[in-house]
């Protein structure tokens, strides 16, 4: 009886133990399948990544960035199909596009590594150099500063503000009339506050913002830009500028034009705005108040109109900086716009292209009219807009 029991034991116990063995491969392949299918979705990822990216995300510009990554992917594959069927060649010019999407930190661009005459774009980085000053404490936003009619540049409304020799305006007004409405004096009060354009740039570094340098004030600039040697302080009255560019001969004009669309002073390119939108976006340049500021400044601008904001909803808002230098023999030197655009609920898209977005554009040589550049640039906002949604 005994020994039946044991032959019984054995028996049972072998099953068990060859159970295991059957079962035991099972179990193995499990975790391979999973590690297999998390593989091919990388892979897939990696591969649509590089279809749709002409240059690698701007990551150091986007903390904060939520990771929605299938809408993402979607969105920036049919922005770029959107962006390519836009006749960009109506500019009749050079054209750099930069978008990048806030939200996912997805971007896309066109000549994105090239640099771009900013003309007053400048006005923007500019800014954000006083104000990292400002932060700094080492200026402050009610000083006075003092403008002399020696300081005086073309294009500038500041000038009916003078009734003698001199004029004080605090640092505030100055940003308000630089970056608002783009008055060349102001702009350049403000440079020669913090130490002049080279310190511009420095400051610049330092916020690790690439590709963006500023050399030149616009009383310097403007006039090199049409051939005109020798400003003078009178030059700012608008017919006695017309009048002294009239009489420049068409070669020294031709000379200057060709030297301004290659000179790479005063440039930026649309990878290096895109990112200076994106950090300043997520403020990482400057302190929560004067981001605060600097946005309320560019959001209630009145220029530009019929450029990024023309392409955008009704109920969408833009924080933008404009940018349009002199026709010469028939060609534009440059217009631009660059900009944070945001939807109703808040989500912002810096404008270089997005829904929740940085968006630049700049186009260079153009010898298209003005309407049909700002036309390219409205079409180029409402390509991102539609794909965003």
């Amino acid at each position: 009886m005994f020994s039946v029991f044991v032959r019984r034991f054995w028996l049972a116990f072998g099953v068990v133990i060859l159970l295991s063995f059957m079962l035991l491969p099972l179990k193995a392949q499990e975790p391979s399948l999973t590690l297999s299918s998390s593989s091919t979705t990388e892979s897939s990822s990696q591969q649509l990544e590089q279809q749709i990216h002409q240059t690698s995300p701007l990551a150091d510009g986007m903390m904060g960035v939520s990771p929605e990554l299938t809408i993402a992917q979607s969105n920036t594959a049919l922005l770029q199909e959107r962006l390519k069927k836009l006749d960009v060649s109506a500019a009749q010019g050079k054209v750099g596009i930069g978008v990048l999407d806030l939200n996912s930190g997805k971007s896309w661009f066109l000549n994105g590594k090239q640099r771009f005459p900013m003309q007053s774009v400048f006005k923007l980085p500019a800014a954000i150099a006083v104000l990292k000053q400002v932060d700094d404490r080492k200026i402050s936003l009610k000083q006075l500063v003092t403008i002399t009619r020696q300081d005086f540049a073309p294009n500038s409304p500041i000038i009916k503000e003078f009734k003698g020799d001199r004029a004080q305006f605090t640092l505030r007004d100055l940003l308000e009339r630089s970056v608002g409405i783009s008055d060349n004096i102001a702009a350049d009060a403000l440079v020669r506050l913090v130490g002049g354009p080279q310190k511009v740039t420095a400051i610049l570094r330092e916020l690790q913002i690439r590709d963006i340098r500023v050399d030149r004030l616009e009383q310097q600039l403007q006039p090199e830009s049409v051939g005109l040697k020798n400003f003078q302080p009178e030059l700012v009255d608008e017919q006695k500028w017309a009048e002294a560019v009239q009489k420049i001969p068409d070669r020294e004009k031709k000379a200057a034009l060709q030297k301004y669309l290659t000179d790479p002073r005063d440039t930026a390119t649309p990878e290096g705005m895109v990112d200076l939108l994106a950090k300043l976006n997520s403020n990482q340049l400057l302190s929560e108040n004067s981001t605060a500021l600097l946005l309320k400044i560019m959001t209630d601008s009145p220029t530009g109109q019929k450029r990024l904001k023309a392409g955008l909803p009704e109920n969408w808002s833009i924080a933008h900086k404009t940018g349009t230098g002199a026709d010469v023999l028939e060609r534009n030197t440059a217009t631009n716009d660059v900009g944070i655009a945001s939807s109703p609920d808040g989500k912002r898209v810096a404008m270089a292209q997005s829904a929740r977005f940085a968006i630049a554009v700049f186009i260079a040589g153009s010898k298209a009219p003005l309407e049909v550049r700002e036309k390219v640039m409205s079409d180029i906002a409402s390509a991102v807009v539609e794909a965003m949604q």
